[in-house]
């Protein structure tokens, strides 16, 4: 049976979800229930996109909501979207794939973290470099980096503005709302890979919100962390990068240094003598929209089990965006760990 599907928030922009969305109903995998934004006009630019069956478009999150019925949403979170609708939705076991981050700051964090469990099905946010074909293969041979003592990251995309301004064809591919959403997953990597950092040190380049949210970044930035056990990070970002999104990571371990992209990788010796290497088709990679919103839709119906789903890590991630921002503002290294003990 077809899972009803709702999309919330999209635009042209996001072509390429459109389509993964559009080809999924043809499959017989989803039903496209309804389409709401914050207004009807971009409700119903993101609905015609299905043409000749387009879906009912809504400006009313509620009302789309009790008149569709959707067991899952697609959404890159409008203005509309409240702290509250959210909480109503995972309340009701609604799956939510966010296209970058679905809290605004650390008290939105803790709050939904609390209505779920730590590894969830109901919420996946993309992208995701932990999920991708190099990560999880050279998570099989953890052995050979670790302890890992150093991490240099590398973010770079194109924002919505960027995007729709691009005569390129297929332009949209791989666009985030901000610098916000490349900043979540760099982070939400460290933290998989060495755990919550003790300090952030970060110097923007652009714009930065000046409240409590952390979603408005934009431009570039340099960060510096520094873990427990004299460990250390730095991270490039960027979303004023004109082409596909480039992620790479380089890890330097006991055994040498691992190199990773989301379709490739390379292992090296102290010496750099190459001991392994691999390289897949970015869809056969699981970065394709398709695939990606397939294995979500996977597990969310899947039976219950100890693999169903993902850690979420909405807190730890969320106080160290709010101590990356924070950090930008005072010029000074800030402690993630006491921004989360200040905003419970």
């Amino acid at each position: 049976m077809a899972i009803k599907l709702a999309i919330i928030g999209l635009e042209p922009v996001h072509q390429e979800w459109l389509e993964a969305a559009g080809k999924l109903r043809g499959a017989g995998e989803v039903e496209i229930v309804g389409v709401g934004h914050r207004s009807m006009a971009a409700a119903r630019a993101a609905a015609e996109f299905f043409e000749g069956d387009a879906p009912v478009a809504y400006d009313d999150l509620r009302r789309l909501m009790q008149e569709s019925a959707p067991q899952v949403l697609l959404m890159d979170r409008p203005a509309n979207a409240t702290r509250e609708f959210i909480h109503a939705c995972f309340a009701q076991n609604v799956g939510i794939f966010s296209l970058g981050p679905i809290v605004e700051n650390l008290s939105e964090a803790h709050a939904l973290a609390e209505m779920l469990e730590p590894r969830t099905h109901l919420l996946y946010t993309w992208p995701r470099m932990a999920d991708s074909y190099a990560y999880r293969h050279c998570a099989q041979a953890d052995d050979f980096v670790r302890p890992i003592r150093f991490v240099a990251g590398r973010w770079m995309g194109m924002n919505y503005p960027l995007a729709k301004t691009a005569h390129a064809e297929n332009a949209g591919a791989g666009a985030v709302r901000s610098l916000s959403v490349l900043a979540w997953d760099a982070l939400a990597t460290l933290i998989h890979l060495l755990d919550v950092p003790s300090t952030v040190y970060a110097a923007i380049r652009g714009t930065a919100a000046a409240d409590d949210r952390f979603t408005d970044i934009s431009g570039a930035a340099s960060i510096t962390l520094q873990f427990p056990e004299d460990r250390a990070a730095s991270l490039t970002l960027c979303d004023r990068m004109a082409g596909p999104m480039e992620r790479d990571v380089l890890l330097l371990g006991q055994g040498g240094t691992v190199k990773l992209e989301p379709d490739n990788y390379e292992f090296r010796d102290p010496d750099g003598k190459l001991i392994d290497a691999g390289r897949v088709d970015a869809i056969l990679a699981g970065s394709g929209a398709v695939e990606t919103l397939r294995e979500f839709l996977r597990h969310f119906t899947a039976p219950p089990s100890p693999a169903r789903g993902w850690k979420h890590n909405l807190v730890e991630i969320a106080a160290t965006m709010e101590a990356l921002v924070v950090s930008h503002r005072t010029g000074q290294a800030e402690s993630p760990e006491a921004f989360r003990r200040l905003r419970r």
